[in-house]
């Protein structure tokens, strides 16, 4: 150690030398860098050492190399020996701090980082070393494999050994057997196809093709995952003229493997859209059998027009919907049904078409999920003539699906057509046969009738509101608080305080109730004394009902008084709330009632 720190504190002479040559700092400036500098170099000499110290040291490098480079611009000078320096410092101090503390990840991706930029002939050196310590990891091999590709195509010998060895930790893992599949599919493709290797028949092409399928038989025997096969028939796409034999393979072995998996079909399907058709890998053009792959014509997806690709993937997803007959396989096809469309510039009227089938055949088939039949209704409701038929269709819907989603869109279309016996009738069903889940549904139909503002809808609200204020469902509280409004605003004061009376002592309890009763109280603008008796009474319930777990209600009741009503009772309020809420609420209801009057002074 004691070497490692000369050796460098020695090399630091010539900088500063160059620093005041080139005057890119300062006498000042550089004392002030040699003093810093002589301060890191203690830090990592002690005995007990941190990863923190080196990262200071190295953190104050980089910032010293950008500086540096910002100077060069500056001053249009090349300061090259300069950063040079620095980054072999930068490096070393990595390779250092990494030898005590090898379990470091963050470290070594930091490193790698670095020298990619600075040492780009290290960085496989210390991928290597990475892999001793972390080789558990499977990605790191992938990242390993993948910079060394990239660096220098000439290494695939190198690159190969890697990925083997990652493969020998980790056989099932994914990333790594993609990524040995696409590092050797390049290869095949910027191979000669005409060349043959000695005496081989096969081209060059055709034995690294056969590598190619090797990495990926191998693969079955570790991987099931669907996801994993896609990926792989994506990547022979991108070398679609070299890849028909394989990609033939690997759709038969997912035929087999998935034969009844939603995606699979949704695959086909969308390939069919992209214009790789199932068919073409069986075409053989011509007779030879012996003849190697390479030397057989080789073509780019078949270009069949959109029109008839679009015909060749809808009867995919016909064939799916008919084979599997589940949600999510109709889920698959209406989506891409729906994505086709959103797209309309070209076949237009074809995409609409294929649409409107497969919405048509969605709903026969009574798997149609919800969502979709939201888009038929607003397809059909777009046009008058449309709206008896989404009714239709919908309550068709409602008697295979029940939920509350399907329910709101048949009430929306009676909103919409304003069907008020119909709006009614149902109004009458949900709330007998569905629990609280039902609150948007009241919540619907209570807006309708709100809006109407003639008797039928007024007697229907008052009906309505009748039977929700009696439900002991606590959810249904906000059709309670929300009652309470309608009187105030549309009857009378009188009517609103009535009903508060009534329904403050009626289970379930609820803070809500009462919050909304002291808002509506506090709206008045004027207030007797009576006003000010109805208002403290709103809180006055809050306390008796929740006064021994809720502190914010004692606040609101404190600030009440001080503010609108009786100073002369805040005292005694402080105390009953200090004796009423629970010992272990107290804490939280002195820091809220300091806050409420530090604010109440500030406003002040």
């Amino acid at each position: 150690m004691g070497e490692f720190i000369a050796e460098m504190q020695e090399r630091l002479l010539p900088e500063y030398e160059q620093m005041k040559h080139y005057n890119v700092f300062t006498p000042d400036q550089v004392r002030e860098i040699v003093s810093r500098r002589e301060r890191l170099f203690l830090k990592i000499t002690k005995s007990h050492l941190a990863v923190g110290d080196y990262l200071e040291f190295i953190v104050y490098e980089k910032q010293m190399y950008k500086t540096l480079s910002d100077k060069e611009k500056m001053m249009h000078i090349k300061l090259t020996g300069l950063k040079n320096s620095i980054s072999i410092r930068i490096m070393r101090l990595y390779r250092e701090v990494l030898s005590k503390f090898t379990h470091d990840r963050r470290l070594w991706s930091n490193w790698i980082k670095f020298s990619k930029k600075s040492g780009p002939q290290e960085v496989a050196g210390i991928y290597e070393k990475m892999l001793l310590y972390h080789g558990d990891d499977p990605n790191f091999w992938v990242d390993a494999a993948l910079w060394l590709y990239e660096y220098n195509r000439l290494n695939i010998d190198r690159v190969k050994d890697i990925l083997l060895r990652g493969l020998q930790r980790h056989p099932d893992s994914e990333a790594l057997n993609k990524c040995f599949f696409d590092i050797l599919l390049k290869e095949a493709a910027r191979a000669d196809p005409e060349k043959n290797l000695a005496d081989n028949t096969l081209s060059e092409q055709d034995i690294k093709l056969e590598r190619v399928e090797a990495v990926y038989r191998n693969s079955m025997e570790n991987i099931t995952s669907l996801d994993y096969f896609v990926k792989l028939l994506e990547s022979c796409e991108d070398h679609h003229e070299i890849t028909l034999k394989l990609q033939r393979l690997i759709i038969d072995d997912m035929q087999e493997k998935f034969p009844r998996e939603p995606g699979l079909w949704d695959l086909a399907a969308q390939r069919e859209l992209r214009g790789y058709h199932l068919g073409d890998a069986d075409e053989e053009p011509d007779n030879n059998e012996e003849e190697p792959a390479s030397k057989k014509s080789r073509s780019a997806p078949n270009t069949r027009s959109l029109k008839r690709r679009i015909q060749l993937c809808v009867t995919v997803y016909k064939s799916a919907v008919e084979v599997l007959q589940t949600q999510d396989m109709w889920t698959l096809y209406l989506d891409a049904m729906l994505a086709l469309n959103s797209d309309g510039k070209a076949e237009r009227a074809l995409k609409q078409q294929c649409l409107a089938d497969a919405l048509q055949d969605g709903h026969r088939s009574k798997l149609m999920h919800v969502r979709h039949y939201a888009i038929l209704r607003k397809m059909l409701s777009s046009a008058p003539s449309g709206r008896e038929a989404a009714v239709t269709i919908l309550t068709e819907a409602l008697k295979n699906d029940a939920s509350v989603e399907m329910h709101q869109l048949l009430l929306g279309t009676h909103v919409q057509n304003d069907s008020e016996s119909l709006i009614h009738e149902m109004f009458n069903k949900f709330q007998r046969t569905m629990g609280p889940e039902a609150l948007p549904l009241w919540q619907m139909v209570i807006l309708y009738y709100r809006t109407r503002q003639d008797s039928l809808g007024r007697k229907r609200l008052e009906d309505i509101y009748k039977i929700a204020t009696a439900s002991t469902w606590p959810s249904f509280s906000e059709l309670r608080s929300d009652y309470l409004r309608y009187l105030w605003h549309a009857e009378s004061v009188d009517a609103a305080r009535t009903e508060y009376a009534k329904l403050a002592l009626q289970p379930p309890m609820s803070l809500q109730l009462h919050r909304t009763m002291a808002q509506l109280e506090s709206s008045l603008a004027v207030r007797d004394k009576a006003a000010i008796k109805y208002w403290r009474m709103c809180y006055e319930f809050m306390a008796v009902y929740f006064g021994k777990t809720e502190p914010s209600v004692w606040v609101e009741y404190l600030t009440f008084e001080r503010d609108h009503g009786e100073t002369k009772n805040l005292s005694l309020l402080t105390q009953r709330a200090l004796t009423t809420l629970e010992p272990r609420y107290v804490p939280a209801f002195e820091a809220e009632r300091a806050l409420a009057y530090v604010g109440a002074a500030l406003v002040g």
